[in-house]
């Protein structure tokens, strides 16, 4: 059992309560029960015991007893343990946002990240709503999905993608961007949705499904591309509306699901020397930031 586990343990063990990974973290600190030189030791907290929680399963000495609340697994006569409600089956059978396959050429000529000029309202004009169980078999479609690149100062956030995604050649990749496929009740917004200060509502709510920031923060957005890769089958499918998020603060949550884990900010130095671990469009994104001076580590 690791430093943050056991600490956690001890603390829920004395407290005799479920308590978040933030009053966890913090009566564990100032109990002397974990040492740490983290700035954000709640966010680590949370990361531990939802990757032990998702690894273990029953075996895992914690549950959840609501959304972002943790206890002792042997108080399950007490509690109940809560279950995210969102299921793959549910994602297959949503309607997602698709255009045709063979505009593809004339909004993104290459493969890459793509910070030309292109016609938007043509590109919007052609989008159309589909359920994304027949969009991921029908070829003749693209797929636009929402990309953050989500920033502090010089560092980014990355994660880990696990298991439970439905997309099975991402489990096990860690990323840099976060969001996902579009909902065609946005239709009408998305015309705006190159304007990150048009967009931002609906920007920030797409953000949201993934990452819950402070709710007085209030991230700058700035358009980087459209991103597309024609390596592998199912990356010739999809095409990303990709943004910076720059936050004036390192404080977030990932969304209590049990999708994402081992989320922290690293440099790009660092995400570079592990680079193999990533999927591949978080590759061409990290070449980009290469062959670009590393755009991410400058502040607009």
């Amino acid at each position: 059992m690791g430093q943050f586990t056991k600490a956690a343990y001890e603390v829920l063990k004395r407290e005799k309560r479920p308590l978040t990974a933030r009053e966890i973290a913090e009566i564990a600190v100032k109990d002397g029960l974990l040492r740490t030189s983290g700035r954000t030791p709640w966010q680590t907290m949370k990361s531990k015991l939802s990757t032990n929680i998702l690894s273990r399963g029953s075996e895992s000495l914690f549950m959840r007893v609501e959304e972002g609340r943790f206890s002792l697994r042997a108080w399950k006569g007490f509690y109940s343990e809560h279950i995210a409600s969102r299921f793959k089956k549910a994602l297959f059978d949503e309607d997602i946002v698709v255009f045709p396959a063979g505009s593809l050429k004339k909004y993104v000529p290459r493969s890459g990240l793509y910070v030309g000029n292109l016609d938007r309202n043509a590109l919007m004009g052609e989008c159309r709503a589909m359920r994304r169980r027949e969009a991921e078999e029908d070829v003749s479609v693209i797929q636009l999905v929402s990309v953050f690149v989500v920033r502090y100062e010089d560092r980014i956030l990355t994660y880990k993608r696990t298991k439970r995604l439905p997309e099975s050649r991402l489990h096990g990749y860690y990323s840099i961007g976060f969001g996902g496929h579009l909902n065609p009740d946005d239709l009408k917004p998305l015309l705006n949705i190159f304007d990150p200060e048009m967009a931002a509502p609906l920007l920030l709510r797409e953000l949201g499904e993934e990452l819950r920031l402070d709710r007085a923060e209030i991230p700058k957005l700035r358009y980087r591309g459209l991103l597309y890769d024609d390596s592998r089958p199912v990356s010739k499918q999809h095409l990303g509306i990709t943004y910076d998020v720059c936050l004036g603060s390192e404080e977030f949550e990932i969304g209590e699901r049990g999708f994402l884990m081992d989320a922290k900010f690293e440099t790009l130095e660092e995400i570079i020397f592990r680079r193999d671990e990533f999927e591949n469009w978080s590759w061409i994104l990290i070449h980009e930031e290469q062959e670009c001076n590393h755009p991410l580590l400058k502040q607009n």
